[in-house]
């Protein structure tokens, strides 16, 4: 069993290319309950997203806060969030879909990626090798914590993929979960 999962999308996201639209149908049976972005944003009343990072991680906090052992799954700016909560407080664990490592065309900005160096999180980063956030050379580039496992799928940032690639990534994160401590 997952545990509470809490959902979140990156900044462009709209409510049709939302991660939860395929990954909901396929891991919600595992959860003990799943929270959206869009429920997230309801729940704290605001009607969209509000792009600023510091305040979408205290609306997480305030979700987490709740939902004691919970799991975060994300995407892009979601994924930011969700990690540097996690280095604030305890996470079961935090899953990420193409976390943003750069902005394409951008010089690196250490906000984006210094907190993932000492993460104390079980996380999961399933990265799109042709992500132009960050692909292969992500290993390389960044310093990732021992508690950060990277895997990377045949995938670009937005993650539109075929649905039999979203089956394989419901297994993987699964898999990951699993193998984490009891909550």
């Amino acid at each position: 069993m997952l545990g509470p999962v809490i959902q979140l999308d990156g900044d462009s996201c709209t409510p049709e290319t939302s991660i939860g639209h395929a990954l909901r149908p396929r891991l919600e049976a595992h959860a003990s309950g799943w929270t959206s972005q869009l429920e997230l944003l309801r729940a704290a009343g605001a009607e969209q997203l509000n792009r600023n990072i510091a305040r979408r991680v205290a609306m997480l906090e305030r979700a987490v806060s709740t939902a004691e052992g919970s799991i975060v799954i994300a995407r892009s700016s979601g994924a930011r969030v969700a990690t540097l909560l996690a280095a604030r407080r305890p996470l079961r664990a935090v899953i990420c879909l193409g976390y943003p490592f750069r902005k394409p065309g951008h010089p690196p900005e250490a906000e984006r990626t210094a907190h993932l160096a000492q993460l104390p999180t079980p996380t999961l980063i399933l990265q799109g090798v042709r992500d132009s956030y960050g692909g292969r050379d992500i290993l390389q580039t960044y310093p990732l914590s021992p508690a950060i496992r990277v895997e990377f799928v045949e995938a670009c940032h937005r993650f539109r993929i075929p649905e039999e690639l979203w089956d394989a990534i419901a297994a993987r994160i699964l898999r990951f979960c699993a193998a984490l401590p009891p909550a």
